[in-house]
């Protein structure tokens, strides 16, 4: 059926909250270390998703809440996932209706570039505090987050499609 006939139906907080749960338990998870520098980062990937796809729901003070969260989980420094999530999720709302009508492909590109920015103003803040640099290693996790996203669009969508019925 064509994308044209089809409608979304409105996403329930509960499966947003859901869906942030499981991003965090999923950054949380000990194999992260493991492989830290190639995972992406889930809470700020569905953290863009949402703030693009539900605009009213989920913003900037979502982002906040949700970074220090993650800074509590992860041990770090209180603050830096905050700030990092705020700001892409500041960027997202304010051109969130451009990056709404581009293409999935395209849409990865921008969070690429964002999901960098926030690792980016994360190592300034670690830094700033004076801790070393991590290496250009660290900044490898946007790649898989921007492979990722097509089919996590697709997949947060399609609980959401309706198919309209043929006009005859």
């Amino acid at each position: 059926m064509p994308i044209s006939h089809q409608l979304l139906r409105p996403v329930s907080i509960g499966f947003i909250v859901l869906s942030f749960v499981v991003a965090l338990l999923v950054n949380l998870l000990p194999w992260q270390a493991s492989i830290a520098n190639f995972a992406p980062d889930f809470v700020a990937l569905f953290i863009v998703y949402w703030a693009l796809n539900q605009p009213r729901r989920v913003g900037v003070a979502t982002a906040f809440i949700l970074g220090v969260l993650m800074d509590v989980g992860d041990g770090n420094v209180l603050g830096q996932h905050a700030l990092a999530y705020s700001v892409i999720a500041y960027f997202v709302l304010i051109r969130q209706r451009q990056m709404a009508v581009f293409a999935f492909w395209q849409q990865a590109l921008i969070v690429f570039g964002l999901l960098t920015l926030a690792q980016a103003i994360m190592v300034v803040v670690r830094m700033v505090l004076g801790a070393p640099f991590v290496g250009w290693a660290y900044f490898a996790g946007s790649v898989p987050a921007a492979l990722l996203w097509p089919p996590l669009s697709n997949l947060m969508l399609m609980h959401q499609r309706k198919s309209v019925p043929d006009e005859l």
